[in-house]
């Protein structure tokens, strides 16, 4: 019994403590309470760029040269291209990409289950499957 008295009396103590009270938003706290959005965080490794790369990926890099010279025919001077040959950096650098167009198979991977994967990750981000297996006549016209 003498332990419970005990308790007792510390727990007491506590009672009598001052207590927290909400106290209503004022000025800069009041915008943010009132959109609770708030500032998107985003993670920035390097300077960001104004225009945004074309992602060539997958296939050799013979063939990766081979559509950039394609690309280049077609779309603006101002245009740039980055080439990946690895499923990781093209997971990684996607974010970053105006499009990527696929030029065969990564690590493996089928160039269609890439396009999944980026789909899936990037619905926004315009995914091109370039294989010239799959189009014999475009590569019949430029022979």
């Amino acid at each position: 019994m003498s332990d419970m008295a005990s308790r007792m009396v510390q727990t007491t103590g506590l009672a009598r403590a001052a207590r927290l009270r909400h106290l209503p938003a004022r000025g800069d706290a009041a915008k943010a309470v009132a959109d609770p959005r708030g500032p998107r965080l985003r993670l920035l490794s390097s300077a960001r760029r104004a225009i945004k790369p074309v992602l060539l990926a997958g296939g050799g890099s013979a063939a990766r040269d081979s559509i950039r010279r394609d690309l280049a025919q077609t779309m603006p001077t101002a245009t740039e291209f980055e080439q990946v040959g690895a499923l990781w950096e093209v997971l990684a650098r996607a974010p970053e990409s105006s499009m990527v167009i696929l030029g065969g198979e990564l690590d493996d991977v089928p160039a269609e289950s890439v396009m999944q994967m980026l789909a899936h990750r990037h619905p926004a981000l315009p995914v091109v499957r370039f294989d010239e297996t799959a189009a014999p006549a475009a590569v019949a016209a430029r022979a």
